[in-house]
């Protein structure tokens, strides 16, 4: 079987570095071509020439050479102009020898990477489920556009929270009372970021995420996670920090406390009793007395969780909601343990699952947070 040579023309748009990446992984031989560069640059191609712009009346005799001597079977071209013009010459006889065109055309394929956020947001924006949970719908919807950007940089941003769940999020952010978020366990940063998206849109408070980002301060999850346990030496946890950083830049409402859970709660009890949280490269933000939603996403161990949300929960206002990531989980049971418990308890009085996660609002009724 003859091999599959690509040729990407012009080398230089960003749009070809993604397809150089796939190509190289499917052993896919590689050559480059450009007519304004002189050389692939830092591009990781295989082969490089340079070629005459499309205007130049030698490019059609060019192209044909270079097509023949490396045997180009396809052509991946990023640039509308560019695609147009090899498609009117791949159908002519001066086409010789003969070779296969990428499509849609760029303009087309730019538009469907594009579309499933807007067709994602239509969705967002047309959820019944906040009214079908009940008590007063505090926020409005926010627009299309929003929603779209949100669900866009969410599928950019590397983490394991699903589109699902992001729904769920969206729905609940409109039921939030005022109050600050707080995530245990952020990782990447992916639901942080759908977090204080949300709650900087809905003007609900700011989000603090609470993470050592540190295989040092790491601990077991439990036997069925022996497949995850053994991976922490393997993970190196400051460039994951630094994935995190940069997206919760992205936002002005983010602040963060580099510990484990329990060594986390006097930082921000501090920070809270003081009004505000700094957070190095992140600058400080203003913190209200009580939480609005608390996210426990850290250790999946019963005893992890169950400590988690016994030191969180107590800042958690009437009407907050309390987040307990992996109820469903393939490595154990310790958050479905702990939600379980919860689910007999009088301070929740509505609940519901989506992927996941097990969602929990706290009931209006409760008992005023035992905080000064």
């Amino acid at each position: 079987m003859a091999a599959t040579r690509l040729l990407i023309f012009p080398l230089d748009l960003d749009d070809a570095t993604p397809v150089i990446r796939v190509a190289a992984a499917l052993g896919v031989e590689i050559v480059g071509a450009s007519s304004a560069m002189s050389g692939p640059g830092d591009r990781a191609v295989d082969h490089f020439i340079h070629l005459p712009f499309v205007t130049d009346p030698a490019f059609a005799a060019a192209f044909r050479a270079a097509c023949e001597k490396f045997a180009i079977s396809t052509v991946f071209a990023p640039h509308q102009g560019v695609w147009r013009h090899l498609e009117k010459l791949r159908q002519t006889a001066a086409a010789e020898p003969p070779f296969e065109l990428c499509r849609p055309d760029p303009f087309t394929a730019t538009w469907q990477l594009f579309s499933p956020h807007e067709e994602w947001a239509a969705t967002a924006l047309s959820s019944r489920t906040p009214q079908w949970i009940g008590g007063p719908l505090l926020h409005p919807p926010l627009s299309r556009s929003c929603y779209a950007a949100l669900h866009r940089q969410f599928l950019n941003t590397p983490g394991q929270c699903d589109e699902g769940k992001l729904h769920a999020l969206c729905d609940i952010a409109r039921l939030l009372p005022a109050g600050d978020l707080l995530e245990v366990g952020c990782l990447y940063g992916r639901s942080a970021l759908a977090l204080g998206y949300l709650a900087g849109r809905h003007r609900i408070g700011q989000l603090i995420c609470v993470d050592p980002w540190n295989t040092a301060e790491l601990t077991d999850q439990g036997k069925q996670a022996a497949v995850l346990n053994a991976e922490h030496v393997n993970i190196d946890f400051e460039r994951i920090f630094r994935i995190f950083i940069s997206t919760a830049a992205l936002l002005d409402n983010v602040g963060y406390i580099r510990a484990t859970s329990e060594a986390a709660q006097p930082l921000y009890e501090v920070a809270r009793r003081n009004g505000s949280l700094s957070s190095p490269e992140l600058g400080s933000i203003a913190l209200a007395p009580h939480l609005s939603l608390l996210h426990v996403d850290g250790n999946h161990r019963y005893d992890h969780v169950k400590k988690d949300v016994e030191t969180w929960s107590r800042y958690l206002t009437p009407g907050g909601w309390l987040l307990l990531d992996d109820y469903v989980w393939a490595f154990g049971d310790g958050p479905r343990r702990v939600g379980d418990e919860l689910l007999d308890s009088p301070l929740y009085d509505t609940a519901f699952v989506s992927g996941d996660t097990l969602f929990l609002r706290r009931s209006s009724m409760a008992a005023p947070l035992n905080i000064s």
